[in-house]
């Protein structure tokens, strides 16, 4: 867990991956959970999405944290990394439910204002020359109407966020076991395919899901 710094870029999707991968036994069941169930219950959704990130992302950080500004607890951390980081993810998937509610739009804006920038930043620049301003009210944009759309269908924003998180995470599953048994890749190409191939998961599972609902079959 020690050192796990992922810079959000397509450079780096495959490091991002390889982390996934690691611990596939936890995030590969959690994921086609909620791809299975993504609105079936909220609070269960909520807190397979809380466990996921705070794995994924909270407990590296807090390891960084502890191995830069608390050395002498370093060790401990370390020889008990799976225990940590297990608490660490079921304290965060808590916390996470618990906020949820009272900061829906706050948080739907700020996840789609990092989404949009991510996606502009990773797949448009190499091709468009914005200026910083651009960026900035294209991400506020996205940000609002995220939020927005956040307060009138809490549930289903879950949905589709937990859909497109969990879409990403098997895609660069499969991606990295593809990339070590079967052909290397380098790293743009494989941001490519796993941005490809996690855009049609997702974009499957939403039109089975919601698709089929509205049309009432």
């Amino acid at each position: 867990m020690s050192g796990t710094s992922v810079n959000f870029d397509i450079q780096n999707i495959k490091k991002l991956a390889e982390f996934f991968t690691s611990s596939w036994y936890l995030f590969l069941p959690l994921s086609v959970f909620v791809l299975i169930f993504p609105n079936l219950v909220e609070l269960v959704t909520l807190l397979a999405m809380g466990l996921i990130v705070g794995y994924g992302y909270v407990s590296p950080l807090i390891f960084n944290f502890v191995e830069k500004f608390l050395p002498q607890l370093s060790n401990s951390f370390q020889s008990n990394a799976l225990l940590y980081s297990i608490i660490i993810s079921v304290i965060f998937a808590v916390i996470f439910y618990s906020l949820y509610k009272s900061i829906i739009f706050l948080g739907s804006f700020i996840i789609s204002f990092l989404v949009g920038s991510f996606l502009i930043k990773s797949f448009l620049t190499p091709y468009l020359t914005l200026e910083w301003y651009v960026y900035v009210v294209i991400g506020l944009l996205t940000g609002l109407i995220g939020g927005l759309y956040a307060v009138r269908n809490s549930s289903k924003f879950v949905g589709l966020v937990s859909t497109a998180v969990c879409s990403f995470i098997l895609a660069s599953i499969a991606s990295s076991f593809f990339d070590k048994y079967v052909f290397a890749l380098n790293n743009t190409v494989f941001g490519w395919i796993v941005f490809v191939l996690s855009l049609f998961i997702f974009l499957v599972r939403i039109t089975k899901l919601w698709g089929v609902k509205e049309h009432g079959k």
